[in-house]
């Protein structure tokens, strides 16, 4: 599958804020209605920061708060973390800086299968009632990232980490990697957390014949 960077940049006249964006493209699909919708789809999401520049910019009152020198963004880049004809995993990563001591961040996982076009989720790839099973893994993973005993020691927020079905995730050639935002589970310092599971380690409780694993 080819996967070509497509770019939108536009700012203000003074250049005070601006909106930079990079958002994937495929082609090659054999099918071009599956391709379109998959195009369209990646085209929307990440043209969401358009947006929210535009709906930043309207808001003179606000920007009028800070020093004159200051610039404000909003960035959309990506992460092809797994590319094959039957299956796609793109991270999108965002940044924002619209005031204060620092700018956001987070990212998103979109876990594509290109035979339809659908974006898979948690229940879509795990066998059912395994989110216990998977939250059981990502702590013991975590405690060995930082080598911790429990997972306050590690930093995070609370001492149980529980995750739902709509979790942010995407798909490495060898791992199903789950994401943590700053804030999520741990202090803006941590920054991103992504924590890789391996297959061999949690094969039990995956689907059969997920369009990553052939």
């Amino acid at each position: 599958m080819t996967i070509i960077k497509k770019e939108f940049f536009k700012s203000t006249e003074d250049t005070s804020a601006y909106v930079k964006i990079s958002y994937p493209q495929i082609s090659g699909l054999n099918n071009s209605e599956v391709q379109k919708k998959i195009n369209s789809f990646l085209e929307s999401e990440f043209m969401q920061a358009k947006t929210w520049y535009d709906e930043f910019t309207s808001d003179t009152d606000y920007t009028s708060e800070f020093p004159p020198d200051w610039v404000f963004s909003f960035e959309a880049d990506y992460r092809v973390a797994y590319n094959s004809k039957d299956f796609i995993s793109i991270v999108m990563d965002y940044f924002e800086f619209t005031g204060g001591a620092h700018g956001n961040y987070y990212s998103v996982g979109y876990n594509i299968r290109t035979s339809d076009g659908a974006v898979l989720t948690l229940d879509d790839i795990l066998k059912p009632n395994s989110l216990q099973a998977l939250s059981e893994f990502c702590s013991e993973e975590i405690l060995n990232m930082f080598n911790a005993n429990s997972l306050n020691e590690a930093g995070l927020f609370e001492d149980e980490l529980i995750i739902s079905e709509d979790q942010d995730f995407f798909i490495t050639p060898n791992s199903l990697v789950i994401q943590f935002d700053p804030y999520e589970i741990g202090s803006y310092a941590m920054g991103s957390i992504e924590v890789e599971l391996k297959y061999n380690i949690i094969k039990n409780i995956l689907k059969e014949n997920l369009p990553f694993l052939k």
